[in-house]
């Protein structure tokens, strides 16, 4: 039986991804460990992304829907934790999946390590190799490969650490920063445990839009889809 507080707390941020969401639900659903609870957190979808989460509400022992009007990536995923009752949290993007023992791989981790406060991962790498090359953090104009990037979806951390920091801030790369910060003031490790599936070939995805806008495509706009 599961305990009234969840161990974790899974957030994903949505942002017209009815066409993927799916996947990812379905891979929360499919998770070996389940003493979490998953929070949607719809920022402003005008397509069918809320009934789809409506649909599979009921699959779960605790679960969320938060709607709001559309602010972005960094405010979306605070609002989640906000909300969240785990004393950890970690991510799922919305046009991605975890394999079914991404969440008890960690779990175990975090149970034989107690002196992390923040971990982060590999990821398996979904699309063409082009998709794996994004733009630097230091210089966006710069490439370089996830496999040297800290992927933000992957990090699994208590949720002390997030409120000391303040939160995700409104930066060009949240995720990035958030770890920064968190690295001078907590115990940070990353491993080499590659189950979560990360789908580079959604072209309305954030990264995507900062390559166009580096590459002179003005008419991009960075959304809430992190990946």
């Amino acid at each position: 039986m599961l305990a009234t507080t969840p161990l974790v707390s899974i957030i994903t941020a949505i942002y017209n991804r009815a066409h993927t969401l799916p996947r990812a639900i379905l891979s929360l659903l499919g998770q070996q460990f389940q003493d979490f609870e998953w929070i949607a957190v719809d920022d402003g979808s005008s397509d069918d992304s809320r009934n789809i989460v409506r649909q599979f509400a009921s699959r779960f022992a605790r679960m969320q829907l938060i709607e709001k009007s559309h602010t972005g990536i960094a405010d979306t995923w605070n609002m989640g934790i906000q909300a969240a009752q785990g004393k950890w949290i970690t991510f799922l993007d919305s046009d991605d999946a975890y394999l079914p023992h991404h969440l008890s791989l960690r779990v175990d981790y975090v149970h034989q390590h107690p002196e992390v406060d923040l971990l982060h991962s590999t990821a398996v790498l979904i699309g063409e190799e082009a998709d794996f090359w994004v733009p630097d953090r230091q210089n966006p104009a710069q490439k370089i490969h996830l496999r040297d990037c800290a992927i933000g979806a992957t990090f699994f951390f208590k949720r002390h650490v997030w409120k000391a920091l303040g939160g995700y801030r409104q930066v060009l790369f949240p995720d990035a920063d958030l770890l920064e910060r968190a690295s001078a003031q907590f115990h940070v490790e990353k491993i080499d445990a590659p189950t979560y599936l990360y789908f580079r070939n959604s072209t309305d995805s954030f990264l995507n839009q900062v390559k166009n806008r580096s590459s002179g495509n003005s008419s991009a706009n960075s959304n809430t889809n992190p990946s």
